[in-house]
């Protein structure tokens, strides 16, 4: 093990014990924190990124529903492989708190570090990740989130937005389907050429059908 790989098990071992009396398992492969809940799961996910002395350190929130993501994949092109780990939403916590004065990154470079950032990432995951979670644990705040705003993709990426948003509305019977249907058709109308146009009209003619065996 070299000295890198030794900081970096480090910090995820540390923190793996004080995530664990909140329910969340570690996955040192994808270094990564997992809790299974109702409809999926949380993740609070570390990214090192290689630094000439050691690693810098950020994190990043996603949630899964299953029953958004198994509907998705009926017509995604994701390997069977890959289905089972794609969050419904997520964002790095950079993004998220892009106007907070504290850290939100660490530089770790030698063991003496590790304790100090073991502390301040979790603190990030009780401050910033706790909430996050709760605010969107059920489809109703999500569809609230992702259909008030249908050009707002800071959750979902550029590419997923409106086919994941429009089967959130179709599950939650949003009175303004067909209206948010229009908004996203046009949407990936142009966007990237309309690369993903016929993508997202296999999915309305899957959310058209009957849904109760589907989900």
């Amino acid at each position: 093990m070299t000295k890198r790989e030794f900081l970096r098990y480090e910090v995820l071992n540390s923190l793996s014990v004080k995530l664990s009396s909140f329910g969340y398992k570690t996955s040192k492969a994808n270094f990564e924190f997992i809790k299974k809940t109702n409809f999926g799961w949380n993740k609070y996910q570390l990214v090192f990124l290689i630094r000439d002395d050691g690693w810098e350190i950020k994190s990043s929130l996603l949630i899964r529903f299953d029953t958004i993501e198994n509907l998705f994949h009926q017509i995604s092109d994701f390997e069977k492989k890959y289905q089972k780990g794609t969050p419904t939403v997520g964002t790095s916590i950079e993004d998220l708190e892009r106007l907070s004065s504290n850290s939100l990154s660490f530089q770790l470079s030698n063991e003496s570090q590790i304790n100090a950032i073991v502390s301040d990432l979790f603190e990030l995951f009780k401050n910033v990740a706790i909430p996050f979670f709760e605010a969107y644990n059920d489809l109703q705040a999500l569809d609230e989130k992702l259909n008030s705003n249908p050009m707002d993709t800071s959750l979902t990426g550029d590419i997923f937005k409106g086919m994941k948003a429009l089967i959130i509305a179709k599950l939650v019977k949003r009175e303004n389907y067909d209206e948010l249907d229009k908004i996203y058709h046009s949407y990936y109308k142009y966007f990237a050429n309309g690369f993903y146009l016929s993508g997202y009209q296999k999915l309305k003619e899957l959310l058209n059908s009957n849904l109760t065996h589907l989900c």
